[in-house]
């Protein structure tokens, strides 16, 4: 399958992370650098505006009235429930759509690669980068512990870009479907 997102790297972008990408064995990460960096600008304007804005709208009477800290931490688990909704949603059709996905034997499914496969494994590594970033501004408020998760899952979506193995990663996120599914 072709990457279906429907822009594609700017060439200047792919210039500029390549020699990163290179360095640290990244080989895919050119092709969805794109995708990587819309997602983490997409969570963090669900973040920032849409969620106050949704939230005020949607409960009145209790969001205003939160503490900044309280509020901040709603508009986190906002962004997490878009996230989770939409990169589950995508994966699950990836999977079912993809062809060449389906196609693979064992090794393929290891060591291969598709598209639709880098797109969702950088829309999730997207949301670990804002994840990363919200984690380092408001340390006083997530701490050590949601900071080392944030820098874990970012390093270990990132894995997909090492190996070329968003297969894995599609399987994770729909295991990550079942267990939520099943809680």
């Amino acid at each position: 399958m072709r990457d279906p997102f429907p822009i594609p790297p700017p060439s200047l972008l792919v210039r500029t992370i390549n020699p990163l990408a290179e360095s640290l064995s990244l080989y895919t990460l050119p092709f969805h650098i794109h995708e990587l960096l819309f997602a983490a600008i997409s969570y963090h304007l669900i973040c920032a505006f849409i969620s106050p804005i949704l939230s005020r709208w949607l409960f009145p009477s209790i969001y205003p009235h939160l503490p900044q800290r309280t509020r901040l931490n709603w508009d986190v688990h906002v962004v997490s429930l878009a996230q989770s909704i939409f990169v589950c949603a995508a994966a699950l059709w990836v999977m079912y759509e993809d062809e060449e996905r389906k196609a693979m034997d064992w090794k393929e499914r290891v060591w291969g690669y598709t598209g639709g496969g880098g797109m969702i494994q950088a829309l999730a590594a997207g949301y670990f980068l804002w994840d990363l970033q919200i984690c380092l501004r408001y340390m006083s408020v997530f701490g050590f512990g949601l900071l080392m998760h944030a820098v874990a899952a970012l390093v270990v979506f990132s894995l997909g870009f090492v190996s070329a193995t968003p297969f894995i990663a599609l399987l994770f996120i729909y295991i990550w479907i079942v267990r939520a599914n099943s809680d």
